[in-house]
């Protein structure tokens, strides 16, 4: 249902300010709570504490500032993330569920590192020696239901998310083109909203591996090869190249891999869609919807829509989806 224009801004402005407070204050004081507390402990923790665990007890250690400051930040930026992302609304002035799902994680991320982090400090306590420090296993798990009971507070506070649908448009094949071969390539790459937010979260990555790096650099080889190929992904992942040919749709990602092809004989149909990313998708990249629909979702507006023999919806988002639907549908007929 589309809201009379002058109720939009009033839901908006009252959604803006529901976002503040779930998503970005209460994750905050959280978070600052629990930094002003362990650094109430210093005086009474070892140097330096123990900051992982294995099966056998404390295997990584590092500096208190870093274990108090680093769950501190890591909720500031998605705090600042999730307002960013949810800040617009949806078309009608209400809320996204891939809104509601960041600023809910918000609170989720606040609780879970704020806890396990001061329950890793708070064991170790009187100690001379961190080595001696006992398993937080128990705090972690504790941590986990707690901070999904009150994301899951959040998500109920917010307003119902908006329903979007699409209505696509079937493409009718190019005329005259029976007996031509026919061929569309094209790139489609993400706005610069989303390389923001990526470059953010990337950011963050990075900062979390900097600090790692000098609190505990014999413990850094495997989160800097996992923090690589998770930045190569995300880089890979903002741009791709889409080819129709007589072997029908081939998307590629900038690094070739992911990648994915549906041959003229396993289409059924085609046609154009108006993608909204954040409502049916909830977010850019290669994405899934609740509704079953898969695809490169990269920008709100046209996209292909090709559904396959057997009943699945694969999307692509371009500026020439009209003309690229065209094509495929006449090389689909051929």
């Amino acid at each position: 249902m589309t809201l009379p224009a002058e109720n939009v801004s009033p839901q908006l402005t009252r959604n803006r300010r529901l976002i503040i407070v779930i998503g970005v204050v209460i994750p905050l004081v959280i978070a600052l709570a629990a930094a002003f507390i362990m650094a109430l402990w210093i005086p009474e923790l070892p140097s330096p504490v123990a900051s992982h665990w294995g099966t056998s007890g404390p295997d990584g250690y590092s500096t208190v500032g870093s274990v108090i400051v680093l769950p501190l930040l890591m909720t500031l930026i998605f705090a600042a993330l999730a307002a960013f992302a949810s800040w617009k609304g949806g078309p009608n002035g209400g809320m996204l569920w891939g809104h509601k799902i960041m600023v809910a994680a918000s609170m989720f991320l606040a609780i879970t590192l704020s806890v396990t982090a001061a329950g890793s400090l708070a064991v170790q306590r009187g100690l001379e020696n961190a080595e001696n420090a006992p398993a937080i296993g128990g705090i972690a798990i504790a941590a986990f239901p707690i901070a999904l009971i009150m994301a899951l507070f959040a998500w109920l506070m917010l307003p119902a998310a908006e329903y979007i649908q699409s209505t696509p448009v079937t493409a009718k094949p190019i005329e005259g083109a029976a007996t031509q071969r026919v061929h569309f390539s094209t790139t489609t790459r993400v706005g610069p909203g989303v390389v923001i937010i990526v470059g953010a979260a990337l950011a963050a990555l990075a900062i979390a591996l900097a600090v790692q790096a000098v609190s505990n650099p014999e413990e850094l080889l495997l989160p800097a090869v996992i923090g690589l190929f998770v930045i190569a992904l995300s880089v890979s992942t903002l741009s791709w190249r889409v080819t129709i040919d007589q072997r029908g749709l081939k998307v590629r990602s900038a690094l070739g891999f992911p990648r994915t092809t549906i041959a003229p004989d396993q289409i059924e149909s085609v046609a154009v869609v108006d993608v909204n990313p954040m409502g049916e998708f909830g977010g850019y990249g290669w994405r899934w919807a609740p509704d079953g629909r898969s695809g490169i979702v990269l920008s709100k507006g046209d996209a292909i829509e090709v559904t396959r023999m057997n009943g699945k919806k694969f999307i692509v988002t371009m500026h020439d989806a009209q003309l690229a639907a065209e094509t495929l549908a006449t090389i689909a007929k051929k």
